[in-house]
């Protein structure tokens, strides 16, 4: 069965590109080898794989460093990659790299095509989302003050996650921030200030999030973050990692020093939800109002 896919097999030891040609090419994937890093970069400048088997441990050119290389340009910093290490061998001290990104030698081949048909799976859906997302940009439903994606451009996306959620069986999930004691800052502040603030903390958020995420200014003080492909545990993790990065940031507003914090809310959509996203959402802000209620400068997860 033809598959369509190209698979780039990189390995130093050709017994090991030999064995996993031949497992990936009786499951019909296309495959391209390469015995050293050098070939390997060069074989994706000429023909772009979908994914690549990349051993970490090479000489010349170990596969950490064409990981490096392959990220640093456009044409192949998106290029999935699932890297080959023996269990003995000292693995790179980089947060690039998750356990589930790596197959332990030796290799099964239950192991080895499992993994990528998830990988091509989860391609597939970035890729059509992405196509999605830019035929909604065309609609510019762009927040003015801080040119995030407005409310409206949420209700849109959320409504193609939940379909691709229920179609695939993969996790969405939304984050909601808002700032805590949003009447006293105003109060102390005044318009013009605050919107200086709320511009700052959209350069924060933003800089944080993946592609594939989409960040949302969902009201004045107020964002909203769809996270694709994200289970309730990723979220968790990016909402104590943004509300620690406001923690601890400082911000100016003219010749005003502000400190802020921030309630976050957390929710997963679950299949009894409804298609447009309004019991996620409303699950999520109900988190947000109990962290207000619990004193604020907490995340908490909808449940």
């Amino acid at each position: 069965m033809k598959t369509g896919h190209k698979i780039l097999v990189v390995d130093d030891e050709q017994a090991n590109t030999i064995l996993l040609s031949e497992v990936l090419k009786e499951s019909g994937y296309g495959v391209d080898t390469a015995n050293d890093g050098f070939k390997a970069i060069a074989a994706c400048k000429v023909r772009t794989p979908d994914v690549i088997i990349l051993d970490l441990n090479m000489p010349l050119m170990g596969g950490m460093a064409v990981f490096q290389r392959l990220r640093k340009e456009e044409k192949t910093q998106d290029i999935p990659i699932i890297f080959l290490a023996a269990r003995e061998d000292q693995l790179p001290k980089t947060d690039k790299i998750e356990s589930e990104d790596i197959i332990y030698k030796p290799i099964k081949s239950e192991e080895l095509l499992a993994r990528v048909k998830s990988i091509l799976r989860e391609k597939a859906l970035r890729d059509e989302l992405k196509r999605k997302e830019q035929q909604l940009k065309e609609l510019s439903l762009t927040d003015q003050l801080t040119e995030l994606k407005s409310a409206r451009y949420l209700g849109e996306f959320l409504g193609l996650g939940i379909k691709q959620a229920r179609r695939y069986g993969v996790p969405l999930s939304v984050v909601i921030l808002e700032l805590d004691n949003v009447k006293d800052l105003l109060k102390k502040l005044g318009q013009k200030k605050c919107d200086s603030v709320v511009t700052q903390i959209a350069v924060i958020v933003g800089r944080q999030m993946r592609d594939s995420d989409i960040v949302v200014r969902s009201g004045p003080f107020e964002f909203t973050i769809a996270l694709t492909v994200t289970p309730k545990e990723g979220a968790i993790e990016v909402a104590e990692r943004l509300r620690m990065s406001l923690l601890e940031a400082t911000f100016t507003a003219e010749d005003e020093i502000v400190n802020v914090t921030s309630s976050v809310g957390i929710c997963q959509f679950a299949p009894h939800m409804d298609d447009e996203g309004k019991i996620l959402m409303s699950h999520a802000r109900a988190a947000v109002e109990q962290a207000h209620k619990e004193g604020g400068n907490r995340s908490l997860m909808a449940e």
